[in-house]
């Protein structure tokens, strides 16, 4: 069955994605390399959200967000069908198509996506209830726990009415796609939307091959305990179904072997980074994701940069600190500003000389954790302000826009980039911006952040929760000696252009390839 084609035109991906995946000159080919590693498998991407959404006048454009990004390289070098929720009456429309919607673009091979058929109120809840705010608030440590989260008849409802089915969906959408596989399916889904899909699909079919990406921190097991037994039994009986499981960092990988460990009950090989269930071996890996080398510097180097380029120097101060960030409260971007202001206390004479530019994109608007969020942070800066500023001298600029050219050219003139976050699964914002930095910028960067695994070696670090130790470390930052600055600024860029976008692509493959059991083996810990 042919399916229904859709013209589209591609559009640059957000700040936060790290550019679309290439293959660099120094390895093979990515398309030629993932031909090699799954020769014997056909390959299906499973996400919440698609690659490509529908716009107002009928056309197509490239979804934002890291994930979209990152797994576009699998789709376009094996050519792997993308199942997606049906997330809004548009994509529902489409997704009648039992066999989906093939996107032809420009440049580009063609993109095959289904949609898994989702009813309205089932999808609010899974996301609106149980995906964001509660999974992703236990898992960055955001609850106030004396007060929230609140597990009630509402809660255990949008469990049942929409995160569980919505991954049953998800799951029977895989399954027919597998279906008509030629070699042995393989099913890459990603993130918190869909931990329940793997086992779903693993009864259905028994000897299909699962990975599971999360792109967000594993917290501490104790943690995990502010959802009901019953709900994070489930979470980790449903990844345990894949059988490789990939995290940004190795602080997640230790804190998933101790959730299988102490809220099931399981045998954990911690050496080996394995769990056995139901009589299989789920192996647990680290995978920090990078950005894509090679389209980032084609970009910095564009004409429409070029022209933010010239804007920006027109008001540029002595000394720039710049953050780039959607208004989450992870980003910590309330008790940054306070940092900044106390740096400013504390050093006189800085003030006049030093800006703060936050150039942010409101998040999440529809949660009212993020709306006050988004408030206090206009407040803040507004008070700072207010109470530092003199006339031709404004502390903070605070701007709110979603331009990916203005954000490289921040990249390219910061003195310093501060990156705070509360915890973070990765952040690619610092490894974007201390890529392209042509000032030998300073990285100051919470030890919370995944990045910080790569990078916190040739970073300030900080402690996110400590505002006096952070405006030490801007100081710090600003009056580093050049020559420091510059050795900094080129391992960070060293380290980002040796372990890029495609090297975290091409060692999962590789371990999938390795690990994944044949259909007629089962793996055993030993």
């Amino acid at each position: 069955m042919s399916l229904p084609q859709a013209a589209i035109i591609d559009e640059l991906p957000s700040p936060d994605a790290g550019g679309v995946l290439k293959s660099t000159s120094s390895r093979e080919p990515l398309a030629a390399y993932a031909a090699r590693a799954l020769y014997e498998f056909d390959p299906i991407i499973a996400t919440n959200r698609a690659p490509y959404e529908r716009t107002g006048k009928g056309g197509w454009r490239r979804a934002p967000g890291g994930v979209v990004t990152a797994m576009l390289s699998v789709a376009e070098a094996t050519g792997a069908p993308w199942v997606a929720c049906a997330r809004n009456l548009a994509e529902r429309r489409v997704g009648q198509a039992a066999a989906g919607v093939l996107i032809e673009r420009n440049r580009h091979a063609p993109i095959s996506i289904r949609y898994a058929p989702t009813a309205p109120e089932a999808y609010a809840k899974h996301y609106g209830v149980i995906a964001n705010p509660l999974l992703w608030f236990i898992q960055h440590y955001l609850w106030q726990l004396a007060y929230e989260p609140v597990i009630d008849d509402p809660i255990y409802a949008a469990w049942e009415q929409g995160y569980v089915p919505v991954n049953q969906s998800v799951a029977e959408a895989v399954a027919a796609a597998a279906a008509t596989s030629k070699k042995r399916p393989l099913v890459l889904f990603q993130d918190y939307h869909l931990y329940l899909a793997p086992r779903m699909v693993r009864e259905r079919m028994p000897h299909v091959t699962l990975q599971h990406f999360v792109h967000i921190p594993w917290p501490t097991p104790q943690y995990w305990t502010v959802l009901p037994q019953g709900m994070r039994d489930a979470i980790l009986d449903g990844l345990l179904a894949s059988d490789v499981i990939g995290f940004q960092t190795n602080r997640d990988v230790r804190n998933f072997l101790s959730s299988c460990e102490e809220l099931l009950g399981l045998r954990v090989d911690h050496r080996e980074r394995a769990v056995l269930h139901r009589g299989r071996v789920s192996w647990i890996r680290a995978y920090p994701v990078s950005v894509d080398v090679r389209a980032l510097h084609r970009l910095a180097s564009s004409r429409d940069v070029a022209a933010e380029d010239t804007l920006l120097a027109a008001w540029r101060p002595e000394k720039l600190i710049v953050r780039i960030d959607r208004t989450d409260p992870i980003k910590n971007i309330v008790r940054g500003f306070l940092a900044f202001e106390k740096m400013l206390q504390r050093h006189p004479g800085l003030q006049g000389k030093v800006r703060f530019w936050a150039f942010l994109q409101p998040s999440r608007q529809d949660v009212p954790a993020y709306t006050d969020y988004l408030a206090c942070i206009r407040s803040t800066a507004s008070r700072i302000n207010a109470e530092l500023g003199r006339p031709g001298w404004e502390p903070i600029r605070l701007e709110f826009r979603e331009s990916l050219k203005r954000a490289v050219a921040a990249y390219k003139s910061f003195d310093v980039l501060l990156v705070n976050s509360i915890y973070e699964g990765m952040n690619l914002v610092s490894k974007e911006g201390m890529l392209l930095n042509q000032r030998d910028g300073v990285l100051v960067l919470s030890e919370n952040a995944g990045a910080h695994e790569d990078l916190g070696q040739h970073a300030v670090t900080v402690n996110p929760f400590d505002v006096g130790a952070t405006a030490d470390a801007l100081a710090q930052a600003l009056s580093m000696p050049s020559d420091e600055r510059r050795e900094k600024a080129a391992a960070i860029r060293q380290q980002v252009c040796s372990e890029d976008a495609e090297r975290w692509l091409m060692r999962q493959l590789e371990d999938i390839r390795q690990l994944a059991p044949r259909p007629s083996h089962r793996a055993q810990i030993a």
